[in-house]
């Protein structure tokens, strides 16, 4: 079974069931204890202080390592993804009814992020418990309360319990700390102000795009007005779309659209695009990107599936991800009719 299951993580996320793990852990520890290495306000807002790096290396590091054992137990007892596991079973090896099996063999390789060994985590054990358990307490309720306020629109769907990779999911697309804003926020807003930029240009005459531009919608505009494909990926009999995995798909696509138009403009051309419209594609491309990963992994899982749709969805995609994907639809309607804008001529818009 052992075997099997570490293969399967291989095959759908391309790396082994103990290195996700301990990756998924520190990302629900750093959301819990509010931290971002690459957050330059909280550096200069003085959060980061060789203080609380030291309490991070003393205590959340080797708790987030501690979690990590009891996820990989919990996964590995009921040969689950390490992403499909409830985030609440990792209780039952943190002082739970399973603790006596936590530091049993075979354990995991200790390799990176920690200093010292199992033994030794083992020693801190009573210590480190607390810490651990209060990352799965603190997710549990954020998720709640973060969900909260939004009913599914199926209520015949039982709820389901808080999965680690949706939760993980659910940090990827929200903030470091309560208060700030999404993480893809800043790339969005960007994105949004260059293409009303271009907008605003083209309708008022301040720009005159040249032939290039406009050959470049044409190309674009097909892909951004069209929906989600149908059959991308296909659904079981009976079912109608688009459904969210379909719309993520959908982002993908156009990702993949806009590289196309402006690696093929590079190579048959001197210089970009002409300003403002390739700002705004390049600031469009980045937003959308942001996506990209959450889509690849999602399309895996997809594949797998078990249940209904509607489950599935439930499992999968919190509510962070699906505004998220919401705002970039926006994006993409905006690009459209910019795009539009670009191919038809003053006297053909009324």
């Amino acid at each position: 079974m052992t075997a099997g299951w570490a293969q399967q993580h291989e095959e759908i996320f391309g790396e082994d069931p103990w290195a996700r793990v301990q990756r998924l852990a520190w990302q629900l520890t750093q959301r819990r204890i509010g931290y971002s290495p690459g957050d330059l306000d909280a550096y200069q807002a003085g959060q980061h202080t060789p203080e609380a790096a030291a309490e991070r290396a003393r205590t959340w590091l080797p708790a987030s390592r501690l979690l990590a054992l009891a996820l990989w137990r919990a996964g590995r007892d009921a040969d689950l993804l390490v992403d499909d596991v409830p985030l609440h079973r990792a209780l039952w090896w943190l002082g739970g009814a399973r603790a006596g099996d936590l530091y049993a063999a075979p354990l995991p390789a200790w390799d990176y992020g920690v200093v010292g060994n199992w033994p030794r985590l083992q020693q801190r054990h009573e210590e480190l418990q607390d810490a651990a358990r209060d990352v799965v307490a603190w997710h549990t309720m954020a998720e709640a309360s973060e969900s909260r306020p939004y009913e599914d629109s199926d209520r015949s769907i039982p709820p389901h319990p808080l999965l680690l990779g949706a939760r993980c999911r659910a940090i990827a697309a929200g903030p470091y700390q309560d208060g700030q804003l999404p993480r893809w926020q800043p790339a969005v807003t960007f994105a949004a102000e260059r293409l009303e930029a271009g907008l605003v240009g083209l309708q008022s005459g301040l720009w005159q795009p040249e032939d290039d531009v406009r050959r470049a919608a044409a190309a674009l505009h097909p892909t951004l007005a069209a929906g989600p494909d149908p059959q991308n990926p296909p659904l079981p009999n009976g079912y109608v779309g688009p459904i969210w995995v379909q719309r993520l798909c959908h982002i993908e696509h156009v990702h993949a659209t806009i590289l196309s138009a402006l690696d093929h403009h590079d190579a048959t051309a001197p210089r970009p695009p002409q300003e403002p419209f390739g700002y705004a594609l390049r600031a469009l491309s980045v937003a959308l990107a942001d996506l990209l990963p959450t889509t690849r992994e999602l399309e895996r899982l997809w594949a797998r599936r078990g249940g209904t749709i509607g489950q599935w969805e439930r499992a999968h995609l919190p509510r962070a991800l699906r505004e998220h994907v919401v705002a970039l639809e926006d994006l993409v309607k905006k690009s459209s009719l910019l795009t539009f804008e670009l191919l038809v001529g003053p006297d053909e818009k009324y």
